[in-house]
C-alpha cells in the first residue's frame, strides 16, 4: 500500500506542472476492506435522507464544525448536514501527530459510499478545501474539484488520494514556515445523480510513510528454510553429545 501511495504521488507530480494552486487527484488507491486502517478520518458528511443529492461540512480545530468552521470565499456551503462529531467521525490534526514537515507529504484520502441504484455509482465532489490553522487562526486555504468518481458501497472499498500539486506545495510551506504544531482541516461538498445517504469520509495521510494499518506480520519461513533450521538443530545436539562422552 505505501508503494502504491509512493506512485500514485509522483504520476501526480509529473502531471499537475500546469496546474497552479491546487488540490489535485493521484488516483485511486484500493485499501481492501482495510478501510482507512489506524489513520484519524479527517471529515465525514451525509446527506440528511435519500431524498436530496448533495451533502456538504466543514470542521476546524478543536471540533468546531457547522457553518463557522468553513474557509470564507471557497464556495462550500457547509454546516447545512447534521455533524458526525457525536460519533466521532472527524479531526483537525496538528502536522506533528501526523509526521508532516511539508505540504509535499500531505495525502488526502477518500472513502466514497454510495450504495445508489442502477450502475450509477459515482460522486462529483464540487469542492475540497485544505485549510491550514494556526490555533483558530486560517492562514491558508487551497482547493479542488473532481468529477465522476466511481464508488463502491461499503466502507474502504474505493478510495482515492488527493494531493497539492507543486505550487500549492510552496505556498503552504511559506505559510507553514516550519511550525509543525499548526493543524489542517478539511471543507467538503459532494453532489451525486441518484439520491443517496452516503456516509463519505475523508482521512489524512503522511505520503512518506504510507497508510498506517497496523504492524507486519513476520514471514514464514519456507519449507526450504525449515529443512536447514532443523538439520542445523540436529547437527548442533550430535556435537554437543559427543562432547559430553568425551568429558
Amino acid at each position: 500500500m505505501k508503494n502504491a501511495i509512493a506512485t500514485a504521488f509522483a504520476l501526480t507530480l509529473l502531471s499537475s506542472a500546469a496546474w497552479a494552486d491546487s488540490i489535485v487527484l493521484s488516483g485511486p488507491v484500493s485499501l481492501s476492506g482495510n478501510g482507512f486502517g489506524a489513520n484519524t478520518t479527517a471529515l465525514t458528511i451525509q446527506s440528511h435522507g435519500p431524498a436530496t443529492n448533495s451533502e456538504s461540512g466543514c470542521i476546524a480545530p478543536g471540533l468546531t464544525a457547522g457553518s463557522g468552521a468553513c474557509a470564507p470565499g471557497d464556495g462550500v456551503v457547509g454546516g447545512s448536514e447534521a455533524s458526525p462529531i457525536g460519533f466521532p467521525k472527524q479531526a483537525a490534526p496538528s502536522l506533528s501527530s501526523l509526521g508532516i514537515t511539508s505540504g509535499s507529504q500531505i495525502g488526502i484520502l477518500f472513502d466514497g459510499v454510495q450504495p445508489q441504484s442502477g450502475n450509477n455509482n459515482v460522486v462529483n465532489i464540487n469542492d475540497l478545501t485544505l485549510k491550514l490553522y494556526s490555533g483558530s487562526t486560517l492562514l491558508y486555504q487551497v482547493s479542488g474539484s473532481f468529477s465522476n468518481l466511481a464508488t463502491n458501497p461499503g466502507n474502504g472499498t474505493s478510495d482515492y488520494l488527493f494531493t497539492l500539486d507543486p505550487s500549492a506545495v510552496n505556498a503552504f510551506n511559506a505559510v507553514l514556515a516550519g511550525n509543525t504544531n499548526d493543524f489542517i482541516a478539511l471543507d467538503s461538498t459532494i453532489s451525486f445523480p441518484n439520491q443517496s445517504a452516503g456516509p463519505d469520509s475523508y482521512s489524512f495521510v503522511n505520503l512518506n510513510t504510507g497508510l498506517n494499518t497496523g504492524p507486519t506480520p513476520s514471514p514464514m519461513p519456507e519449507p526450504s528454510s525449515l529443512l536447514l533450521l532443523g538439520t542445523g538443530v540436529a547437527g548442533t545436539a550430535g556435537i554437543l553429545r559427543r562432547r559430553l562422552f568425551r568429558n
